[in-house]
């Protein structure tokens, strides 16, 4: 069958296309062509490895459900209900101890470590996050309720969650005292001293009242976070937590402390000098109008052809998945890499070889699969004409 939830996804781009029209028409520098592509880069690395974690959260739930049940609770309109306020609670709980726990943080740093706040930032989740997620969410199936409707809910309160990161909307009134809106979202995501660690909810206000971790949006957010973080890659932004608790850990002495180092909140250190390694780049190319015309187009041919093997996941054999998304992975850091100017000489040579891989997977999916791939193929191989084409003309420079 069709993976239907895919088909939202061109629902979301035209709303970060909506927004950023707007922001370009204001000129007030909400977006950025970096921040926005390494934030879809991101998004796309994520919805690839939900085909991984969210098949292993229904197996886990299903497996939890058909053993260890406790109660039963009837198919019937209530059990939505229900569910959906068991989710909301422990959405809270998972937001708020993967703020407050070093190794769940290091998933969800990557949400919080853009500097813009916009629509976009809604597709800006580590795939980390998403496997963590099972851990906690294989207890609700314990009080009956049923592993599909847990699923089904779990995609209405992320499209949910989507809508909350903007600016553009301001404060609305009565529902500030009930919902999670954007004001008390754009709170959560700000690095302010009075906005740290605030408004976990993901609908609901009712658990940051009652648990007392409710900010009210006073003064203009800051975004970002407070450790050296600099946007290069995709790949970066979603590891570089993990390589500065390694780090940590081979500098502390005390096994101890390399243990509480995972469970302890991030401002905790066992010793005072941790190194937090930034990304490093060498021999930057110069970024020129040709590079930056090839990665526009490489980006649409990637965005095409994830949302298309999305959609067609079930027609799809393992390898076949494997491969695209590999492919598509590696296209998406290169392309983000070419929008922050970050790079490396050697580039075009690499940039090749990918680009002939795909072209070869191409031609060996459509013999399988004619129905579906005839349209991606025509972009891959436009693609690889823009390249024959136009890579002679971009130089690239130590």
């Amino acid at each position: 069958m069709l993976n239907a939830v895919a088909l939202l996804i061109p629902v979301f781009l035209l709303a970060v296309a909506i927004e950023w029209y707007i922001s370009y028409k204001n000129q007030d520098n909400k977006y950025t062509a970096g921040n926005t592509i390494m934030n879809l880069s991101i998004g796309a690395i994520d919805q690839i490895g939900s085909l991984v974690y969210y098949a292993l959260l229904f197996l886990v739930m299903q497996y939890v459900y058909s053993h260890f049940r406790i109660i039963e609770i009837t198919n019937a309109w209530y059990q939505w209900v229900l569910g959906y306020i068991a989710v909301d609670f422990l959405s809270y709980w998972f937001h708020r101890l993967s703020h407050r726990i070093n190794i769940l943080w290091a998933g969800h740093v990557t949400h919080h470590s853009s500097e813009l706040f916009n629509f976009s930032n809604g597709f800006r989740t580590s795939l980390f996050q998403g496997v963590y997620r099972i851990i906690f969410w294989a207890f609700l199936p314990v009080f009956g309720f049923s592993p599909i409707v847990l699923v089904v809910i779990l995609k209405v309160s992320g499209i949910y969650d989507f809508l909350l990161h903007t600016e553009y909307i301001p404060k609305l009134g009565f529902l500030e005292k009930i919902l999670i809106t954007p004001s008390s979202h754009r709170v959560h995501h700000g690095k302010n001293d009075i906005y740290i660690d605030k408004n976990y909810g993901s609908t609901f206000l009712i658990w940051d009242k009652l648990f007392g971790t409710y900010q009210e949006e006073t003064e203009v957010v800051k975004y970002g976070i407070k450790s050296p973080y600099t946007d290069n890659s995709p790949l970066f932004a979603i590891g570089h937590y993990y390589q500065y608790l390694w780090n940590a850990m081979k500098t502390s002495d005390q096994w101890s402390d390399k243990i509480k180092l995972l469970f302890m909140p991030p401002e905790w250190k066992p010793v005072s000098d941790i190194p937090y390694k930034q990304s490093e780049l060498k021999n930057k190319m110069i970024v020129n109008a040709h590079l930056k015309q090839y990665a526009y187009f490489q980006l649409s041919c990637c965005i095409v052809g994830i949302i298309t093997m999305l959609v067609y996941k079930d027609y799809l054999s393992t390898w076949e998945i494997i491969l695209c998304s590999c492919i598509g992975i590696m296209a998406l850091t290169n392309v983000t890499m070419i929008f922050n100017e970050s790079i490396q000489y050697g580039f075009g040579e690499r940039e090749f070889k990918r680009l002939i891989s795909a072209l070869l997977l191409v031609v060996i999916t459509l013999s399988i699969h004619t129905k579906f791939y005839v349209w991606v193929s025509i972009v891959f191989f436009l693609s690889v004409s823009l390249i024959l084409n136009g890579m002679s003309r971009v130089k690239t420079r130590r």
